[in-house]
């Protein structure tokens, strides 16, 4: 069975695309210019700067934008355009007909940044020694890929564990690294040589300030593929990013709130468009620390006492749309449209929590049962402050104290990650992928096999019995169809249970300057156009390739 363009959900995702191709590639603003009339190269792109880490697989930070920046000197086997999955250093493949064996022709001709010639030693090279060094860019899930066998110079075949529906996605995040190179490499994490960066993808690093949070990306003349449209990309660092890009210091910005779109209503150079909403913030609770979150009425409850229309209105100022509890957002090609929508409605919650024993017993307004009062601290980053006090009023209103605790991003991060929080609220991406991660975010089902179970990063404490033997169903399930309907079941259990609270997806607009690039696209499971490799390459040269 030849897979040369798409296999699995990808075929799915094309549909996606054709959906969300308006909501993505339209604009939502005043420009006049076009892709015709705009420029589709450009000597130097200037996009602000930040610090995230030395742009190698193993030493850039694990959140953010820095496993783009690696992406830009790195290849996959696969990678991401706007409809789906495309062959990248892989030409086409096969799969056996019990799907565990997927062969993968390379490309010939393709060589390393220092002129050593890529083969399939370098494929097998790095997932083995991913095995002992977990990269914290890319990467597969454990419990996947049972071995990796060099077939020839050119071929290369991957042996699975057991069929798994989201290989083929989950290898286009697998980021192939030099064995010439690493081979001698104990500690990556600490590897900042030079050379330490030599990929074979279209951009070499050319410069790098931690400091300053400063990147230098220039154009790989040897690339093998399509030629890069700009010949240098830098991130600068600024202070002001509205007033940077008005200004000409950048050329593209995506954090310029809404209210001041009208500033540049008059400007026909500026393309504005918004982002598709995979980006969101999520609600977690801590059935661990806290056993009254245990109760699916509290935690429905709320979900009802959180205006999250009110969160999009005055957060986002109306550039979002508000979370749904079976956590994928509309422009997933699986969301469920037949699920509680959780409307705010704090006689709801107060009715729920009532009825689960919590009462205001002595007048003060806090819910309480057997003597202990319905009362949390909510640890929030830096940025979620806002949120963090407009929800301490709307709980509050229904009789759930809350003490809002602002930590730095990378503390709320560890906390999270550590369960050392009772509530907490965290931001990221990704939300428009495979819907596996309903599995590997909500379940305690591990990939190797049904049996094996490994403790929840961030959903302390909860667990369904009936979303895990789904979910044990959905990562095996090779007909979409079938998976499609596991998927609907999946969200319908997550909204009634409510593990976590999705408050809103982001859909914030982006804006640029169309006379310095006007190429700039999305991938289609991701929200920001300057993380996709090919919005920097020219896109005859990929259509050539598809």
């Amino acid at each position: 069975m030849k897979k040369s363009i798409l296999s699995g959900f990808t075929l799915v995702i094309v549909a996606f695309a054709l959906i969300t191709a308006g909501c993505t590639s339209q604009d939502t603003g005043s420009s006049t210019g076009t892709a015709t009339n705009g420029a589709l190269e450009a000597d130097v792109i200037r996009l602000t700067g930040g610090d995230y880490g030395y742009p190698q697989p193993f030493s850039a930070f694990p959140r953010g934008p820095a496993r783009y920046k690696v992406n830009m000197i790195f290849d996959c086997l696969l990678e991401k355009d706007e409809i789906g999955l495309i062959p990248w250093l892989a030409e086409n493949w096969t799969v056996s007909p019990d799907g565990r064996e997927y062969t993968f022709i390379l490309r010939e001709n393709v060589r390393w940044q220092d002129g050593v010639a890529f083969t399939a030693s370098d494929v097998k090279f790095t997932f083995d020694y991913e095995k002992e060094h977990l990269p914290i860019a890319g990467g597969i899930e454990d419990g996947i890929v049972d071995r990796v066998e060099v077939v020839d110079d050119h071929t290369v075949k991957f042996v699975l564990i057991e069929p798994a529906s989201t290989f083929l996605y989950k290898l286009s995040s697998l980021m192939i690294i030099p064995e010439h190179i690493y081979s001698t490499v104990s500690d990556p994490a600490t590897f900042l040589a030079p050379d330490a960066v030599t990929g074979t993808g279209p951009y070499r690093l050319d410069g790098y300030n931690r400091e300053h949070g400063s990147y230098r990306f220039v154009a790989n003349d040897e690339f093998w593929g399509p030629k890069p449209a700009i010949k240098a990309v830098e991130f600068i660092p600024v202070s002001d990013e509205l007033i940077a890009f008005e200004q000409g210091q950048i050329d593209f910005s995506s954090e310029i709130s809404p209210d001041v779109m009208g500033r540049f209503a008059d400007n026909p150079d500026i393309r504005v468009s918004s982002q598709p909403g995979v980006w969101a913030y999520e609600f977690y609770f801590n059935m661990n620390r806290r056993p009254e979150l245990n109760d699916p009425k509290v935690r429905q409850a709320f979900a009802y006492a959180i205006d999250r229309n009110e969160l999009v209105e005055k957060i986002q100022r109306g550039a979002g749309k508000p979370g749904n509890m079976g956590i994928l957002p509309e422009e997933h090609i699986w969301y469920n449209p037949d699920q509680p929508e959780y409307a705010f409605d704090a006689e709801r919650a107060r009715t729920l929590l009532e009825s689960a024993g919590w009462k205001d017993t002595d007048g003060d307004g806090i819910r309480e049962r057997d003597g202990k009062k319905l009362s949390f601290t909510l640890s929030v980053g830096s940025d979620e402050v806002r949120i963090g006090e407009i929800l301490k009023d709307r709980l509050g209103n229904v009789g759930i104290a809350i003490q809002v605790r602002a930590l730095e991003s990378k503390s709320r991060d560890a906390n999270l990650k550590n369960g050392d929080f009772e509530l907490i609220i965290a931001g990221y991406g990704g939300w428009g992928g495979d819907a596996d991660f309903l599995r590997t975010r909500y379940t305690d089902v591990t990939s190797a096999s049904v049996s094996s179970l490994i403790p929840q990063a961030s959903i302390r404490g909860y667990r369904n019995d009936r979303l895990n033997a789904l979910a044990a169903a959905e990562m095996t399930e090779l007909d979409d169809e079938k998976r499609k309907r596991i998927v609907y079941d999946m969200q319908t259990i997550l909204s009634e249970d409510v593990p976590t609270i999705p408050l809103f997806y982001t859909t914030r607009p982006d804006v640029w300057y169309i006379s310095r690039y006007d190429g700039w696209m999305n991938m289609f499971d991701h929200h920001a156009r300057t993380h996709s490799k090919l919005t920097y390459l020219e896109r005859t040269g990929i259509a050539a390739k598809r």
